[in-house]
């Protein structure tokens, strides 16, 4: 695997060269016996600034060989499920590398047809199947029959869809401390933000087209982004544009193009930037991280209340932050 150093260098090459890079990089990390985390960081390093310029056909040659590895950089795995289910459908049906929290984050924020393809998974989790049965779907509810009809032992079934009323107490408190380590250890932007076109967004009379891309920038769900959407003055917009790194003056033209008539107000400029900087990097992820946490708890409240047993949530709970900015 071509070595890195500590500042990444854009590579300069045709598209067809990048391609090949990419898929070479891979397929040298996939055939070491016992990848290093080195490995493992360079072959971020490497491939993870060229994916936005791969092909389509190279993307799924890259699901498909990381989809079966282990020790994969997560960040790859998860920016790879972010892409069409044509090319991310190997990893959403195989990869023993994302956790229960991931899936239904992934389930959370995206449509039908990735929902069928972690349905296919041989192992699941009681909350994720509960949570798939949720969506309704006569798609996503045959993959789970078939997946039942396929699995290898007999028990199966039992063990992912239901648990002991005496059980789950004690299960659904095992999963909630999984799911908070794993969102502690792995809170970040999942995608890069044209801040320009967010503020454009921010514009537009369709609201859903902001709200949608600051779930997917954040990785929240729909129903959190839109409480964050439309509510400009508090705060919890700031740790919000601070945990995607928009710069002050970016982060400024979105609330203007939010909320214009506030914008022209006297002083709200000011007001704002001293906000925003006073919030470090290591705020926001604290304060994403547990916005994350409380949408996953609701979805997995949700999929235990579906067994009509324990109490559900609203996912889309109400973000707690009681400061504003303007």
């Amino acid at each position: 695997m071509p070595n890195s150093s500590s500042t990444t260098k854009p590579i300069m090459a045709k598209p067809a060269e990048i391609d090949e890079i990419a898929v070479a990089a891979v397929t040298d990390f996939c055939a070491r016996a016992r990848p290093s985390r080195d490995d493992a960081s360079r072959l971020s390093d490497l491939v993870m600034p060229l994916i936005p310029r791969l092909r389509q056909d190279s993307l799924r040659k890259l699901s498909a060989k990381l989809a079966t590895a282990h020790h994969v950089p997560k960040m790859m795995l998860l920016a790879l499920c972010d892409c069409p289910i044509a090319v991310c459908s190997p990893i959403l049906t195989r990869s023993a590398c994302l956790s229960s929290p991931e899936l239904l984050a992934i389930i959370s924020q995206h449509g039908n047809d990735h929902a069928r393809a972690i349905a296919r998974r041989r192992k699941l989790e009681a909350p994720v199947v509960s949570a798939l049965r949720g969506m309704n779907s006569p798609g996503v509810d045959r993959a789970l029959d078939l997946r039942q009809q396929v699995a290898a032992e007999p028990s199966r079934k039992a063990s992912t869809e239901t648990l002991p009323q005496s059980a789950e107490p004690d299960a659904f408190e095992a999963y909630r401390e999984t799911m908070h380590l794993d969102l502690d250890v792995n809170t970040r932007s999942l995608v890069q933000t044209d801040f320009d076109e967010l503020a454009n967004l921010a514009a537009d009379p369709n609201p859903v087209l902001l709200q949608t891309a600051i779930a997917d920038a954040v990785g929240l769900t729909l129903a959190s982004a839109a409480a964050l959407c439309a509510d400009p003055t508090s705060k919890n917009f700031v740790y919000a544009l601070r945990f995607i790194e928009a710069p002050p003056e970016k982060a400024y033209g979105v609330i203007a193009a939010l909320a214009p008539r506030l914008a022209m107000r006297a002083g709200v400029r000011e007001r704002f930037l001293s906000a925003y900087m006073s919030v470090t990097a290591d705020d926001a992820v604290r304060k994403v991280s547990g916005w994350r946490s409380d949408d996953l708890m609701a979805l997995a409240r949700e999929a235990f209340a579906a067994n009509g047993r324990t109490p559900g949530a609203t996912v889309g709970h109400e973000l707690r932050e009681d400061a504003r900015v303007a």
